[in-house]
Formats: structure tokens, C-alpha cells, sequence
């Protein structure tokens, strides 16, 4: 990872931390673990599976989503007392250099496996929670849960530039699918 690519990272990750936290210093040693596998695993997936297919592939904040999410944030925890969370704060950046076509396949999977790195990562959380005794691993497991359901779902919403729009140009049944697990795994 070079160095921009680390800072526009830790950048992002930062600010979602202050929004997932609700703004409250107590909540952020439970929501850190939760955003590290929600956020940085989803990126790193992306990235990833581009480099799979053999994209140059790198994760850039998008400065003013991570305003808007400060701004929407802020003003919904002043109005109504919780925040809401606009998680556009940036995005892996692909390039085939190559390529002057657009491969819808590859496209929809590299969009997907960052949803899917959520949805396993809430699977994973919430058995995890009916299983075992956890004592003061619960609420870690449980922001876990939350926040990785929470962003696959968000991630999933078929709109441009969200990774859902891409999926869903894809693959609807695919796109459906997924959409319908994430839901699911929210509201569980």
C-alpha cells in the first residue's frame, strides 16, 4: 500500500469512525474493530480482486463525500439525537490500461466481493454472538455485526457510483440476491 493510498484510507476510516461512534468517545473502542472489518476489509477487497483480474487498482477519499458525511452527520445528531451515517467517503479506483471496453463481469464482481467481505464478516459476528459466552466481547461483536450488515446493504443500493448500481447492471439475480441477505442481516 503506498503512502497516499494508506492516508486517504486512514483518512476515511477516521471520519466514519467519529459517524459510526455516534460522536461519542465511548463507543469508539467498541466501533473501531467493527469499522476496521466493515470499511478497510470491504476496500482491500475491491482492490484486490481488481488486481485479480489485472487492474491497476488503488483506494482514493473523495473529499467532498467525507464534508457530506461530516455535515448530514452533525446536522442529524443535533436534530434528532443519533447520526446518520452517509458512508460515501471514497472508493477503489480502477484502471485497465489496456482495455478501452468496459467488462461489465469483472466490474460486478469487483463491486460485489466488497458487499460479500461484509456480509461473511456479519455472518461470521452474529454466530459468533449466539454461540458462545462472550462477556465483554459482545458489544464489539455486535458493532461488528451492525456496522458490516449495515454497509452491505448501504453499498448495495442500485445507484451510481455505489457498488450496487454496478452489480445490479450486471446481474440483477445476483444483485437481488445479495441486496436481499444484507437487508436480512441488518434487521436480524
Amino acid at each position: 500500500m503506498q503512502g497516499r493510498e494508506l492516508e486517504d484510507l486512514l483518512v476515511s476510516f477516521l471520519v466514519l469512525l467519529l459517524l459510526f461512534s455516534d460522536f461519542s468517545p465511548k463507543l469508539i473502542p467498541y466501533v473501531t474493530p467493527a469499522l476496521f472489518t466493515a470499511f478497510v476489509l470491504h476496500e482491500l477487497a475491491h482492490r484486490q480482486v481488481a488486481r485479480y483480474f489485472g487492474y491497476y487498482s488503488y483506494y482514493k477519499r473523495w473529499d467532498l463525500g467525507i464534508a457530506l458525511a461530516l455535515i448530514f452527520g452533525m446536522f442529524t445528531k443535533l436534530l434528532t439525537g443519533s447520526t446518520w451515517v452517509f458512508a460515501a467517503v471514497g472508493s477503489v479506483y480502477i484502471y485497465a490500461p489496456y482495455q478501452y471496453w468496459v467488462d461489465k463481469r469483472s466490474e460486478g464482481i469487483i463491486a460485489l466481493s466488497g458487499p460479500i467481505t461484509n456480509i461473511i464478516v456479519a455472518i461470521l459476528g452474529y454466530v459468533l454472538i449466539k454461540v458462545i459466552s462472550l462477556g465483554s466481547w459482545f458489544w464489539i461483536l455486535y458493532y461488528m455485526t451492525k456496522v458490516n450488515a449495515w454497509l452491505a446493504f448501504f453499498n448495495l443500493l442500485p445507484f451510481p457510483p455505489l457498488d450496487g448500481f454496478k452489480v445490479f447492471r450486471w446481474n440483477v439475480s445476483y444483485w437481488a440476491i445479495v441486496f436481499g441477505v444484507s437487508f436480512m442481516l441488518y434487521y436480524l
